[in-house]
């Protein structure tokens, strides 16, 4: 999907000069997924307004991110967010645009004390913006996800019996979506049996039985 993540990452653009920044710091990784294709535990991205993005990633991610990321630079280094805030600053993008609605006070001081930073300037919830119009991979995918979810239950239904708790259902239904294809699920699974069935995001847990009805909620 290198030319789905390139488009998004040229929609973002427009908004970021918007902003009078020069480029914009991405430190969701949930974002810099979205914009990149990278799944990592630490990850930020470096758009700027007018120029080549950059994504930094730490060794563990390095592969992943050559093999996921083919059209983006790389920079390999563990504290990615200060990295790449020095490299804007090396590159004349003193003006950083910034999602304060993920980044935290420790985290925020840590980029306004990066020599040469000259302006932090809050982003706003443009990518989330931006994520709420699907395109076609991603309807695709979506579709995809209810077809695993639906095939999954129906695999797991005649399985339920009596007796059996709240947190080996949930397993089982897990194990059915993985089988059927899926990454993992969106959110935990809730099993929920008996008196928790009014919970509404109860845990499944391994003391509770199973009586002849419960309620599950589950999503690849």
């Amino acid at each position: 999907m290198p030319e789905s993540h390139a488009l998004r990452r040229n929609h973002l653009r427009s908004a970021v000069a918007a902003t009078g920044a020069d480029a914009a710091l991405i430190t969701s990784l949930v974002n810099v997924r979205y914009l990149t294709g990278l799944a990592s535990s630490n990850a930020a991205l470096l758009v700027p307004a007018d120029g080549p993005p950059v994504l930094a990633t730490d060794s563990r991610y390095a592969l992943a991110a050559e093999r996921d990321c083919p059209d983006v630079e790389l920079l390999n280094v563990r504290p990615v967010e200060t990295a790449l805030a020095g490299l804007a600053v090396a590159r004349g993008l003193g003006r950083l645009a910034f999602e304060a609605q993920e980044v935290t006070v420790e985290r925020h001081v840590a980029l306004a004390a990066t020599e040469g930073v000259a302006l932090l300037v809050p982003l706003g919830h443009v990518v989330e913006q931006l994520r709420v119009t699907k395109d076609e991979e991603e309807l695709a995918l979506l579709a995809r996800a209810c077809e695993i979810t639906g095939q999954a239950f129906d695999q797991t239904m005649p399985k339920i019996r009596a007796g059996m708790t709240e947190h080996e259902l949930a397993v089982l239904i897990e194990r059915a979506m993985v089988d059927a294809g899926a990454e993992k699920p969106a959110f935990d699974t809730i099993v929920a049996s008996g008196p928790n069935g009014a919970i509404p995001h109860h845990a499944p847990g391994t003391a509770a039985s199973i009586p002849a009805c419960c309620a599950v909620a589950t999503k690849a």
